[in-house]
């Protein structure tokens, strides 16, 4: 079994004088900054840390994913733990922390001159053909002058028709030592995917809500939300099998905004629902099948 993390950072806008708010040059806006950590099957919020708005995307990230890891501690030892992050997260102490816990990684790696020329020397028998494009998938080690030990690098070099460049490279950082470039790069685009569970989070849940003057209860509602979605995802998972990627807007729309009304009689609680409700059939079925897991 494998189980597959994604670490990212997002923004999350202020609008007054809330404390601990800062500016952040990439998003240009004041507000916080906080770090977030999901498993890729199912879409849960494993943890989440709010920052202050300036603070960099990967600071102190080995620290925030500690505990995570230590919670997954408790899986059986045939279990397999990966984590990716983007170039924000490459850091020494980070792939460190990794090491430790033996979860292996997967880390985007800014390009400098000294990757750029190891990828070009390892392609000086593969010269590209300008009027074709071309995609070339390599490794080699390498070891950055903070780093402990050489690591291995993969890289993926392009090179697209009609381009003057004559090549592009892209670069990743990882334990996993046995499985091929390729397929590592394939794993590691799958992350494009905790983008969208970022802005369910945010757009679905408010986890971006910042309306209170101090931090600790703007952090108090983030994680609350965070547990309001986890809920939303667990319910997904078990119930509505159609299609897990319902969002929260969607969910709301067909299952939880229903005209209505409740009676009680005879000790019993009764439901009565509009008499137009299209989604009827599914709402009886979903409210049988949530009986018979409460029993």
């Amino acid at each position: 079994m494998r189980f597959v993390l994604d670490i990212d950072s997002t923004h999350c806008d202020t609008f007054g004088n809330q404390e601990r708010s800062a500016f952040n040059a990439h998003y240009m806006a004041y507000g916080y900054h906080p770090q977030v950590v999901f498993d890729q099957e199912s879409g849960l919020l494993l943890d989440a840390l709010m920052r202050p708005g300036n603070e960099y995307t990967g600071k102190e990230a080995d620290k925030f994913v500690e505990t995570t890891f230590s919670r997954l501690s408790a899986l059986p030892q045939s279990t397999s733990v990966i984590i990716r992050g983007d170039s924000g997260f490459a850091a020494p102490k980070f792939y460190e922390m990794c090491d430790t816990h033996g979860v292996d990684f997967l880390v985007r790696l800014k390009a400098n001159s000294k990757l750029g020329k190891l990828a070009e020397t390892a392609l000086v028998d593969c010269p590209p053909k300008y009027e074709e494009s071309r995609c070339v998938y390599h490794e080699f080690k390498y070891q950055a002058a903070s780093w402990g030990k050489a690591r291995r690098v993969i890289v993926c070099s392009t090179h697209t028709a009609d381009e003057l460049v004559p090549w592009n490279h892209a670069f990743v950082v990882t334990s996993l030592a046995s499985e091929a470039p390729e397929t590592l790069f394939k794993t590691y685009r799958q992350r494009g995917n905790a983008e969208n569970q970022i802005k369910e989070l945010k757009c679905g849940f408010g986890f971006d809500k910042t309306d209170s003057s101090t931090f600790a209860r703007n952090t108090a509602r983030a994680l609350i939300t965070g547990i309001a979605y986890n809920l939303v995802q667990l319910f997904k998972q078990l119930f509505v099998s159609e299609d897990r990627r319902s969002t929260i807007s969607s969910l709301r729309f067909s299952l939880f905004h229903i005209a209505g009304r409740i009676t009680w009689h005879a000790r019993r609680v009764v439901i009565h629902l509009a008499s137009n409700y299209v989604y009827k059939n599914w709402f009886s079925r979903l409210m049988d099948e949530v009986h018979q897991l409460a029993t």
